[in-house]
């Protein structure tokens, strides 16, 4: 961002913010870092293998150029760079789907989160006409790069608590709303002596069983279709609640909680995965994605939330659980670790 802060001009750079969200998005919709894999094209190849008008797609081009996500050379050739070979499809790293999700519904949102503040009503509802999951379940494109592109943020965080935390002192693990699997998958093969089970709504849940049962883990991990604010099936030692209680407000994590604490057994844990808001007003930049990301809560749910280490000790006190240590991770994370009491 050019200009010292509280500039104008740091101003009027802020408020063309949303021309490298598009941009990306664009590159991502048209396929481009796809076509450029195998080299450089001119844009009239470019355009011709887009299905795009060459006049249009250069000055697409420029701006893709502008922002670092291609080159453009005087002779007309176009390269992706490092960084927008990420926007590729299927490989390893790929943030395409982000890409399309942060800009397509979720940016559309953010034209209505001004009525989010005045009204307490989800932006992404107002902007779209319906709340955010059944948008996504009746959008299956929308839905596939939501799901995408939060796998895709979901991998990191997945390799540093691993990293960071000694499941071995676990016997059966529990991911509580996990989704496809990919963490207790990630745990369990770390750890070829536990066992475990993925816990997601009935309509969710084989797809975790098919990914679990090709990664060969078939037989270590069971997939649980079920509501986990009516129940959490017991037998499990350790908890995980993966970017979970973020998606809830206060009154509905009590509830999800209070099933946890009566299937735990007394010597158990329970691994809370967040971001961590500052406790006061002041933020240094490890921080700020959490601010960022509460703000996104807001717009697509308006009472979901992240919050700070204090809110979540007060949170789960009240649960019946004390923490025991909190783990702070690369990627501003950090893995809470509570046990009943």
């Amino acid at each position: 961002m050019t200009g010292p802060a509280g500039s104008a001009e740091y101003l009027r750079n802020l408020l063309v913010g949303h021309i490298p969200v598009q941009l990306a998005c664009a590159m991502a919709g048209l396929g481009l870092a796809d076509l450029l894999a195998d080299g450089p094209m001119t844009v009239d190849e470019l355009s011709a293998a887009a299905k795009a008008r060459p006049d249009l797609l250069r000055r697409l081009v420029r701006g893709l150029a502008d922002i670092g996500l291609v080159t453009l050379e005087d002779d007309d050739r176009v390269s992706a760079t490092e960084m927008g070979a990420l926007l590729r499809s299927g490989t390893a790293g790929s943030m395409r789907e982000l890409a399309l999700y942060r800009g397509g519904p979720s940016y559309t949102s953010w034209g209505k989160l001004e009525h989010t503040v005045r009204t307490g009503e989800p932006a992404f509802e107002a902007a779209l006409g319906a709340p955010f999951f059944s948008y996504m379940r009746d959008h299956p494109e929308d839905g596939a790069a939501f799901d995408g592109g939060m796998t895709r943020l979901s991998l990191d965080i997945i390799d540093e608590a691993l990293a960071r935390y000694d499941f071995s002192v676990a016997r059966r693990i529990l991911d509580v709303g996990g989704g496809r699997g990919h963490f207790a998958a990630a745990v369990l093969e770390a750890h070829p002596q536990l066992e475990g089970a993925v816990l997601d709504l009935p309509e969710r849940i084989a797809a975790a069983d098919a990914y679990l049962r090709g990664r060969g883990l078939g037989e270590r991990c069971a997939a649980i279709g079920g509501n986990f604010f009516d129940s959490v099936p017991v037998g499990y030692d350790v908890h995980i609640l993966k970017w979970i209680l973020h998606d809830w407000n206060d009154a509905s994590c009590r509830q999800l909680l209070a099933q946890c604490r009566a299937a735990l057994p007394a010597d158990g844990r329970l691994l809370v995965v967040e971001l961590l808001l500052p406790d006061g007003a002041a933020a240094d930049g490890r921080l700020r994605p959490a601010i960022q990301t509460d703000l996104f809560m807001l717009v697509n749910f308006a009472d979901s939330r992240e919050r700070s280490l204090d809110e979540y000790e007060r949170l789960l006190g009240d649960c019946g659980f004390a923490l025991e240590q909190a783990i702070a991770l690369p990627s501003s994370f950090s893995v809470l670790d509570f046990r009943p009491h």
